[in-house]
């Protein structure tokens, strides 16, 4: 067995076999008079139970600080990916209410000029359906030259209309995750019976009686019922999508926005509605003089305070 030995003088180390327990001799390295220890009495105390069982406890202790460590390790790996989740969620959020609150000044500034919103989609004289009403409300969106560009005379996917469904897509109408989404958008009004566009015809601002800040004017829908192109005369039908907010079955409102939907109502203020909202209050949101008994601060108490 080989010890280790420092020598007193010049401070090298060398590797000195046992036998050489005690004896005295020159330094290799200084080359003065030095004596090595009892290798012997070394090993004894090396070897006794007390040692042995310090050093076990010391290995013990030291696995479970690095165990202890890499717990921790992993612990802020999952908070701070939990972190960057919930601000990425949240600037979603932000960003596709922003586009929603753009596009209901527009809706209310056509209403301003004409009494009433815009028709969800234009018709030619057989009454087929040619524009959403995103191609009308293009003037109030500073878009007066794509306006100009469209032929309004025939439908959206017709002539030279079907170049543009491809090429330009208004930005204000793209959802902050529409990566791959095409042209199509997300965006929505609810039509139907007991909705601000019914058969009948498009009401107002002052037709909602219930109040401006408790009638939702537009919506986000589920992936399923994202358009082909923005001009595409589609929107969500109250009587399909009930009240319930990211469905299983797909068909209803939200889907875009991760854990809710976005909704701006008639006042043009934009909220984020959990999932968890009771279907009864959305569809009493979507009514627009159905005299549900709301809360004055109910879209308050169910929006999302993370805005």
């Amino acid at each position: 067995m080989t010890f280790l030995f420092t020598c007193p003088h010049c401070q090298s180390q060398t590797e000195v076999e046992d036998e050489f327990s005690g004896r005295t001799g020159d330094c290799v390295v200084c080359g003065r008079e030095i004596t090595m220890p009892d290798f012997a009495g070394v090993r004894s105390q090396a070897n006794r139970p007390g040692k042995r069982k310090k050093s076990a406890i010391w290995f013990v202790a030291a696995g479970l600080a690095l165990l202890l460590i890499g717990a921790g390790l992993i612990a802020a790996i999952q908070v701070g990916s939990r972190t960057a989740t919930k601000i990425r969620t949240g600037r979603q959020r932000l960003s596709s209410i922003k586009n929603m609150e753009k596009i209901a000044s527009a809706l209310n500034a056509y209403a301003t000029d004409h009494g009433v919103y815009p028709a969800p989609y234009t018709t030619d004289g057989a009454g087929r359906k040619l524009h959403s009403w995103r191609v009308t409300i293009l003037p109030y969106l500073d878009e007066d030259a794509l306006f100009n560009q469209i032929d309004k005379e025939v439908a959206w996917n017709e002539g030279e209309n079907q170049a543009m469904i491809y090429s330009q897509t208004p930005t204000v109408y793209r959802h902050p995750e529409s990566s791959g989404w095409g042209t199509g958008t997300v965006y929505h009004l609810v039509t139907g019976s007991g909705t601000l566009f019914p058969s009948t015809g498009p009401l107002g601002p002052r037709q909602a009686t219930d109040g401006a800040t408790k009638t939702i004017l537009l919506v986000e829908g589920q992936m399923q019922s994202m358009t082909q192109s923005w001009m595409e005369p589609y929107d969500l039908d109250v009587a399909s999508i009930g009240g319930a907010i990211n469905p299983p079955s797909g068909k209803g409102l939200g889907g875009a926005t991760e854990g809710g939907v976005c909704v701006v109502t008639v006042e043009g203020n934009g909220y984020f509605l959990p999932e968890t909202t009771p279907p009864l209050t959305v569809q009493a949101l979507i009514s627009p003089a159905g005299g549900e008994p709301l809360p004055d601060d109910v879209l308050d108490e169910w929006a999302s305070a993370e805005r």
